[in-house]
């Protein structure tokens, strides 16, 4: 067993050291030594952008987590041996301290304990209101009423929030975890009666300082933000202390589209929004929770291709890590879509998401990034690693041609396709859908490691 007392100059402190760095500014450099490239092709295929990370340098494998509460340890073996590596999880403030000042935090130690044994790290969201410490109100929500626990705005609360933060920090250190401060105060159901960007900036800075001074090293993550393309709320907030304060600003992109240039856009046009409140110039993004539930038009295998698509774009923004909601399906209401965003069905079995993220963990999981593909109707990326270079590209609207020899890099040569969940493909050319396929790479000359540059775009 874990001893979560140990110094933190033990466990986990050079790990912690070396992960965050392969996610700075600087491994930009070692990337584009993998792809020369790259950098003309960012040039060519970009506008000029406000950023801290021009993509993704760390391994996929590393920035790429799950979302789900009342995991079982059979659910974290498989989320595990799946490769995924964060694991986000509600952390109640009113479950945790139903005593003004008594903490007890035994449910989630061993959670945290249980993820981190299976190599992963717990992502945990300070939530909610706590009836010892915030009153209860009533808000209105899809023609009912509902009573919630109000968020700590007060001093007197901020300064509770805080100090159960601090503790919490404390005690899990051990761990390795990230603390997001809250989830979605842009939304009245979790910030009640109403949103406020000034109130929630007040706490979360607190609560954000208080954590820092526990544990040193902490990653602290906010606000995780719903209405992240054009909502005042993240506006407001770019001008707040806070944001100085956390190590990634975390939003929920459900608007992501799954056109690479689409999302290009709004991500960018997210890092100009949030400099332009003059409190960050380069601000480094997390997406805490995205997702596409089955419902409707959408069907499982259009949730496996918005994953997969949408998350290359996260990458190729220098967006980490990235979180899927959710692991397993909550119910099975026809009716209610949050019943449906899971990899999984109610009783454990795979949807096409399941397979299309097993296989992208397993062709792409120890790759970097790359550099962009974009050329006659085809997008997608490279990816580059220590055991070759893979390409992952799908037809821009509907349909295209794919034709391997032009989008093979120079001194490669085609060693076969894979489709979204694994299945084999034959070679040459053929006809691409919106679904991605993998190009597995080799050198054309077996001596030979060149580098995989990046094709122009057509």
């Amino acid at each position: 067993m874990i001893d979560w007392r140990r110094s933190r100059g033990g466990l986990g402190s050079a790990r912690r050291r070396a992960r965050r760095a392969r996610l700075r500014n600087g491994v930009l450099a070692g990337v584009l030594l993998l792809c020369p490239g790259a950098l003309l092709a960012a040039l060519l295929l970009q506008p000029a952008a406000v950023r801290s990370e021009s993509h993704v340098a760390a391994p996929v494998r590393e920035v790429v987590g799950i979302a789900g509460n009342n995991l079982t340890p059979a659910d974290l073996d498989r989320a595990a041996g799946l490769g995924l590596h964060v694991v986000r999880s509600d952390f109640s403030w009113a479950s945790t301290e139903r005593k003004a000042g008594t903490y007890d935090f035994g449910t989630y130690l061993e959670f945290a304990r249980q993820v981190h044994a299976r190599g992963m790290r717990p992502l945990f969201i300070l939530d909610y209101g706590n009836p010892v410490h915030t009153p209860f109100t009533k808000i209105q929500w899809r023609g009912r009423d509902e009573r919630r626990t109000s968020p700590p705005v007060a001093p007197d609360q901020i300064k509770a929030y805080s100090a159960w933060a601090a503790a919490a920090a404390k005690a899990f250190a051990a761990y390795d975890p990230i603390w997001e401060v809250w989830n979605e105060p842009d939304h009245p159901r979790f910030w009640p009666p109403k949103p406020d960007a000034a109130a929630y900036g007040r706490m979360a800075l607190a609560a954000c300082q208080a954590i820092r001074a526990a544990d040193r090293s902490a990653e602290v993550y906010g606000p995780a933000a719903s209405k992240w393309v054009d909502g005042a709320f993240l506006t407001a907030l770019a001008g707040s202390k806070a944001v100085t304060c956390f190590s990634r600003i975390s939003v929920h992109p459900y608007q992501m589209t799954g056109d690479a240039s689409r999302d290009a856009a709004l991500w960018d046009g997210l890092r100009r929004r949030i400099a332009a409140g003059g409190q960050v110039k380069a601000p480094r993004i997390a997406n805490s929770e995205w997702g596409r539930p089955v419902v409707g038009r959408v069907d499982g295998q259009a949730q496996a291709r918005y994953l997969v698509r949408t998350l290359v774009s996260a990458l190729a923004a220098g967006v980490a890590p990235n979180v899927w909601y959710s692991w397993k399906d909550a119910g099975t209401d026809p009716g209610n879509d949050q019943h449906h965003f899971g990899l999984l069905r109610p009783n454990g079995t795979p949807k096409p998401s399941y397979f299309a993220l097993q296989t992208l963990l397993k062709e792409l999981g120890a790759m970097r990034y790359a550099c962009p593909v974009q050329r006659a109707g085809v997008e997608g990326a490279i990816f580059s690693g220590a055991d070759g270079a893979k390409a992952l590209v799908w037809a821009k609207a509907g349909a295209a041609l794919l034709e391997p020899a032009k989008l093979v890099p120079s001194g490669w040569k085609l060693a076969g396709l894979v489709d979204m969940t694994g299945k084999a493909l034959p070679g040459g050319d053929q006809r691409l859908g919106n679904a991605p396929v993998y190009l597995r790479l080799r050198p054309a000359d077996a001596g030979a490691r060149p580098a995989p540059t990046c094709p122009r775009p057509a």
